[in-house]
């Protein structure tokens, strides 16, 4: 298969060497990791890029798509060929491996920021004042939010949420090791950057797998959700389906 793979940069070590060893060629473009602050952007950047790519003259057979949900920046996204993209609501579900690890690894410490080689380089690094000291995994993907979600709405459901768990100054960051990845000091570097700040830097181990099914073209895995040519990628919100296709 001839791939078109768009990807956030948050994850360009990993894309670019699982489209290295894909059996497919993959033909990959990046995105700055920083666009999904504002995620009407992001998603008119991505609709572009995929409407470029069916319009290049190199015919694809599916464009895959390395994102989650990303605050709803995917949501509406449609295309020509089949979109594949990975069933996760932000990247540090995608680091991990699967939501399973996710939670098993956050589902207590939610107040606490994290960060990986990825996140740390194409972040802190090149944002000139970015701090990955405020950023958190997704409370969107715990069962409790989604609760809210169904019965109230997503303006409801964030008051409620921000009612219910006001903001902890947590004593502990998270850093997602994955091995094979670590080339760069940014584990050090995030270590002490948070003890600057008075928190002490704990690592956790990720995987690529994920992101491996996507490019390696194993789509049939239950983490990942195909589009048809003509429909559009809509929100679930839940804990397993994440997205769907309509």
């Amino acid at each position: 298969m001839i791939l078109k793979f768009i990807c956030c940069d948050v994850f360009c070590r990993i894309a670019c060497q699982l489209a290295a060893t894909s059996p497919h060629i993959v033909d990959v473009e990046f995105l700055p990791m920083l666009v999904y602050v504002d995620p009407d952007a992001l998603r008119k950047q991505l609709q572009e890029k995929i409407d470029s790519a069916i319009n290049s003259g190199r015919v694809y057979d599916a464009i895959i798509l390395g994102y989650g949900l990303c605050g709803n920046s995917v949501v509406g996204l449609t295309s020509d060929v089949p979109m594949v993209i990975m069933r996760a609501h932000d990247c540090c579900t995608v680091h991990m491996g699967s939501k399973e690890s996710f939670l098993e690894a956050f589902g207590n410490s939610l107040s606490s920021a994290w960060s990986s080689t990825g996140s740390y380089e194409r972040a802190y690094m090149q944002s000139g004042g970015y701090s990955l000291l405020e950023q958190e995994p997704n409370y969107k993907s715990t069962q409790e939010y989604i609760s809210y979600l169904e019965q109230y709405g997503e303006e409801d459901a964030d008051y409620i949420w921000d009612s219910l768990h006001p903001k902890i100054d947590s004593s502990e960051t998270f850093y997602i090791k994955i091995d094979g990845f670590e080339y760069s000091n940014a584990y050090e570097s995030y270590s002490a950057l948070s003890k600057s700040n008075g928190k002490q830097c704990k690592a956790v181990y990720g995987d690529i797998s994920m992101l491996k099914a996507l490019v390696y073209g194993q789509w049939q895995d239950s983490r990942l959700l195909v589009i048809k040519p003509g429909q559009k990628i809509a929100g679930v919100y839940d804990m397993n389906e994440v997205m769907k296709a309509e």
